[in-house]
């Protein structure tokens, strides 16, 4: 076979095997963006009352109830999370925070927890008017469960302060979204076992429900609430992917760092 033609069949299956290769290497996917969590945190108890995890002292509790609860008019076939699994999420989610789960024969729990979840919808219902004199009609909108969607979205403690207009729109948007939500509560157990109610603090946590579940949203929604679980938020706090990626910010139990020693002083010269 003469050179040339045999310089063309190698250039040739090479670009078919360089072609195959290429064919063959798998193709990159984009990571599925993570949903926007709204957090709403309450502490209703001093921190000085000794309900917040310290370092090699953590708090203590047992989970006295778990409930779905829709808050609105409940979509019919929307997932639910497995009850058991997310007890574990939850679980996990304050074990991060330095609380921890003590069961039949362990320490005597300074919280009782109560765990609710579902969906959150407005429950709005129109209603059309005749004018009896002009013979106009207008329609006016009647929100049953505004409350309830305000307190799950904080907009109650916006109300306590001047908010910019994005603040403003952001909490807005919010209120007119369909959305899941997760709420943890915390009791005095010695109080509530006196059966007195005494409620230590509250933490809520939202998502949008649109392109996206709650059995499949719940770990992202815990880890993005778990730093102020026992604590206060001022406003509504929008944790987002890129809030995420950021250094990660440890509000949960603090941790003791020792002083470092005083260098010595160098060792005389030889003369």
């Amino acid at each position: 076979m003469p050179r040339r033609a045999l310089h063309r069949l190698f250039f040739t299956w090479v670009s078919l095997v360089g072609g195959a290769a290429c064919a063959a290497a798998p193709t990159k996917t984009k990571a599925k963006p993570g949903p926007e969590v709204v957090v709403v945190a309450d502490a209703l108890a001093k921190p000085s009352a000794g309900f917040l995890p310290a370092p090699g002292k953590p708090i203590y509790y047992v989970i006295v109830g778990l409930a779905e609860r829709t808050l609105g008019a409940a979509i019919a076939g929307e997932p639910q999370p497995d009850k058991a699994v997310l007890e574990r999420e939850v679980e996990k989610a304050l074990a991060s925070q330095g609380y921890v789960r003590t069961r039949l024969g362990g320490p005597i729990p300074a919280l009782a927890l109560i765990v609710t979840w579902g969906s959150a919808n407005l429950m709005i219902d129109d209603f059309t008017e005749a004018d009896p004199e002009t013979g106009e009609s207008s329609t006016s909108s009647v929100v049953y469960n505004r409350r309830e969607i305000a307190q799950l979205l904080g907009a109650d403690k916006a109300n306590r302060r001047l908010l910019s207009s994005s603040e403003a729109e952001a909490i807005n948007d919010a209120a007119r979204q369909d959305r899941l939500y997760l709420f943890i509560g915390a009791f005095d157990a010695m109080a509530l076992a006196k059966k007195q109610k005494k409620v230590l603090w509250r933490t809520a946590m939202s998502i949008e429900s649109r392109r996206t579940s709650l059995p499949e949203s719940l770990p992202i929604m815990l880890a993005s609430a778990a730093p102020w679980f026992g604590r206060d938020t001022e406003m509504p706090v929008f944790v987002d992917d890129a809030t995420r990626r950021k250094a990660e910010v440890h509000i949960g139990v603090p941790v003791v760092v020792p002083d470092a020693k005083a260098p010595s002083a160098p060792p005389p010269k030889a003369k």
